[in-house]
């Protein structure tokens, strides 16, 4: 069923990657390969296609997508069709398809660690990976990375070469640097490589020039000796608009190691260090310190995913309690003052955007959703805690309780997911007739803002059923 994400206040890290994804936002319709232009896939499966791609002496376009996806959609529907596209890809590439979620594609997409989508992947005949790119920038982008990709399949010295290497036991520094680099590029980090980069170079070199993309492409976890000096170089970097670039990298690289460590906890001593270095992340990222209300909000949030994570769910019931409590006494008003107050401070941040990507229907729908923000995290976390009751819990004192959450939820925001969540713990509660009017109006709402409405049609039917 649809879940409503939630939002941060990390704004300027928002907005410095909204300047790398401005175009892959838009909605569309799947491709159907038969077209007589285009892009033409192949049919078959991952062993055959990888057999053909020897065959021809080729390597392998894989479009790894999922049915949700909106940008894996406009990329099916606008560039697959495309002449020139097709012209080079059919000249240089067999193509794939896999849907992630699926069959084959659920292994693929495991091998290939794709998180993200869509991820388009350029693979030999013997499945070793050689180009990777992730997310959908146009037409003239995806040209650009193919070229790229062409050039990567003809380089003499490929990762799969340099993997033996290493295995080999080759360490120098210069073809760390190198290793590392091509691991960074194609989207496979290798955290055994970096830490013999650290070594064989002085720390002072690790956030050079030369270096800072490899190390930071190959930070997997805030534990590394990487994780600090980057942070450093965040502080020095993050307001120079000549190293957005740069800064955005590291920015990614380190936000994604501390959230890593938090997804990995296996103890709550293990959570806790993860919480502290991403509290110390988030810290460098704002310029200031982060007040104790926003610390323990941070800490809650953690705590409450670690505990549903490891299906403590009494823990998670009496943090649930505790956080849910304080979401309901934050009033209608205050969360106006504070929708202002944090609109007002994302303009002021909007000011280092190139006015190029301010001028981007994309920017425009994030600038509108951000005159909301406060709201709309208060109702989304109302919402997380209210959907994990309805899955999670049978007892109908917890029903009743994310009830309570779930109709302050809907008053503050109507959207199609938080609706449907009220209409499923009515209906769980019996309250039948209340349930369905629910649905029927995030069915309406559904329709209306274009989403797929095959989820809310199925819970309407079996709340009619009941």
């Amino acid at each position: 069923m649809k879940t409503h994400s939630l939002f941060h206040s990390g704004r300027l890290l928002l907005l410095l990657a909204l300047v790398c994804t401005t175009l892959l936002t838009r909605a569309a319709t799947p491709f159907s390969a038969d077209e007589p232009t285009g892009i033409q896939f192949f049919k078959g499966s991952w062993p055959a296609v990888l057999a053909e791609a020897k065959k021809q002496n080729k390597p392998v376009f894989v479009d790894i997508f999922t049915t949700w996806c909106g940008p894996c959609k406009l990329m099916a529907k606008q560039a697959f069709p495309d002449q020139k596209v097709g012209e080079k890809f059919n000249a240089n590439f067999i193509s794939y398809q896999i849907d992630a979620e699926k069959g084959e594609g659920i292994d693929v997409a495991k091998k290939y660690a794709v998180t993200a989508y869509p991820t388009s992947l350029y693979v030999s005949g013997d499945g070793d990976l050689i180009y990777r790119v992730v997310g959908y920038s146009g037409i003239p982008g995806m040209m650009t990375e193919a070229d790229k990709a062409i050039a990567a399949a003809k380089d003499p010295n490929p990762v799969s070469m340099m993997d033996k290497q290493f295995e080999g036991g080759k360490r120098d520094a210069d073809f760390l640097r190198a290793y590392l680099a091509k691991r960074a590029q194609i989207g496979m980090p290798s955290p055994e490589a970096l830490e013999a980069f650290l070594t064989a170079v002085p720390q002072a070199e690790w956030t050079s020039a030369a270096n800072i993309d490899a190390v930071a492409g190959n930070l997997t976890t805030a534990r590394s000796r990487a994780f600090e000096p980057l942070l450093a170089e965040v502080k020095t970097i993050r307001m120079d608009k000549s190293r957005m670039k740069t800064a955005q990298t590291i920015m990614q690289a380190v936000s994604q190691a501390a959230g890593r460590d938090e997804r990995q906890a296996k103890t709550e001593a293990e959570l806790e260090t993860a919480i502290a270095n991403t509290l110390k992340l988030r810290a460098t990222m704002s310029g200031k310190p982060i007040s104790a209300a926003d610390q323990q909000t941070m800490t809650n949030d953690s705590k409450l995913s670690f505990y549903l994570r490891t299906k403590n769910l009494p823990k998670y019931r009496e943090l649930a309690t505790v956080v849910g409590n304080k979401l309901l006494a934050i009033s209608t008003d205050s969360l106006k003052a504070r929708d202002a107050a944090t609109f007002q401070r994302f303009m002021d941040e909007a000011k280092l955007v190139p006015d190029s990507v301010k001028a981007s229907p994309n920017f425009t729908r994030y600038a509108a959703m951000m005159k909301t923000i406060e709201t709309q995290q208060v109702s989304g976390k109302l919402n997380s805690l209210a959907w994990t009751y309805f899955e999670k819990m049978t007892d109908p004192a917890d029903i009743k309780q994310a009830l309570v959450w779930s109709t302050r939820m809907v008053e503050l925001d109507r959207k199609p997911a938080l609706l449907d969540t009220h209409a499923q713990l009515l209906g769980k509660a019996g309250r039948k007739s209340e349930a369905i009017t629910m649905e029927q109006e995030a069915l309406t709402k559904a329709k209306a803002a274009g989403e797929d409405p095959a989820d809310y049609e199925k819970a309407l039917a079996e709340l009619q059923k009941k």
